[in-house]
């Protein structure tokens, strides 16, 4: 029986799929990406001449947020199939798509001003993808990414539960992560200014009319001692 390594286990994974995340596909999907785009900008004071590199486009939902920021962005993915679909979804001259494994950047050093991702370490060897992108910021450069909590009930029994492993869509290899563990790793990357914080208590299948008050609620738990730990995502 052939060996099949990570990156090869996910390219199948999503080659199959035709789509990145179930989430995205409700109201309350489409309000987290919103609000996700919404953080990138205010946490990272993201300026009009800055190159934003995002790794893991997958099937645009972010990129195309991103892209009306007006700038110039070169959004990676290591799926040729997801690129090729996501090219011709965000059609924006500011954008430029590449098949490309975020372990192994082709970029020079000092390249961008930004590096953005939502949900992509979790499929990666984000040491590597890690160390990558500190590589090809600039002196001041910043990341912005947002992952899964394992300390979220939810998120823990998804991973731990074959059943509920399959129907939530999960690829083999992934994971979800504390939030001191990617403190470490951020640390070991050569990051400084680190914050890791717990955010989106928003369920994706919370109904339309439901959305404003989940978000009131979650903004409250967001800071909450010890409960705000079982966030749905950390950024």
């Amino acid at each position: 029986m052939k060996k099949v390594n990570r990156l090869e286990s996910e390219f199948e994974h999503f080659s199959k799929l035709g789509h990145i995340w179930w989430g995205a596909k409700t109201v309350a999907g489409q309000r987290r990406y919103d609000n996700k785009a919404k953080m990138f900008k205010k946490i990272c004071k993201v300026k009009k001449n800055d190159k934003i590199l995002e790794i893991g486009c997958g099937d645009g939902e972010f990129t195309r947020r991103l892209a009306k920021f007006g700038n110039k962005i070169v959004s990676i993915d290591a799926t040729p199939k997801m690129i090729k679909l996501t090219s011709k979804k965000v059609n924006s001259k500011n954008v430029k798509f590449i098949v490309q494994n975020a372990e192994n950047l082709s970029f020079k050093n000092n390249t961008f001003d930004m590096v953005c991702g939502v949900s992509i370490l979790h499929h990666l060897d984000y040491g590597k993808s890690l160390k990558e992108a500190h590589r090809v910021l600039k002196k001041e450069g910043k990341i912005f990414f947002t992952e899964p909590n394992i300390v979220n009930p939810h998120m823990f029994m998804a991973h731990n539960i074959s059943f509920l492993r399959k129907r939530m869509e999960l690829s083999p290899y992934e994971i979800a992560f504390t939030r001191w563990q990617l403190v470490e790793v951020l640390q070991r990357a050569g990051f400084k200014n680190i914050a890791v914080k717990n955010y989106d208590f928003l369920h994706p299948k919370i109904p339309k009319w439901a959305i404003s008050y989940a978000e009131k609620v979650g903004s409250f738990l967001e800071i909450l001692p010890v409960v705000k730990e079982i966030s749905g995502s950390l950024i």
